[in-house]
């Protein structure tokens, strides 16, 4: 989690396309801890920053 958190704050203002091919991957890796407030947390960044 800290890993994806640093790499969110890295990637915030990027306009790559690996850089949201990294997005998407983070968001469909975290869904198997939708229970886990933190991992829906990094989520819902991870689809901001993608915006």
């Amino acid at each position: 989690m800290a890993t994806w958190r640093d790499f969110l704050d890295c990637a915030d203002g990027i306009r790559s396309v690996k850089v949201q091919a990294a997005l998407q991957d983070l968001r469909v890796r975290l869904r198997r801890y939708s229970g886990v407030p933190e991992a829906q947390d990094l989520r819902e960044r991870a689809a901001r920053v993608s915006e």
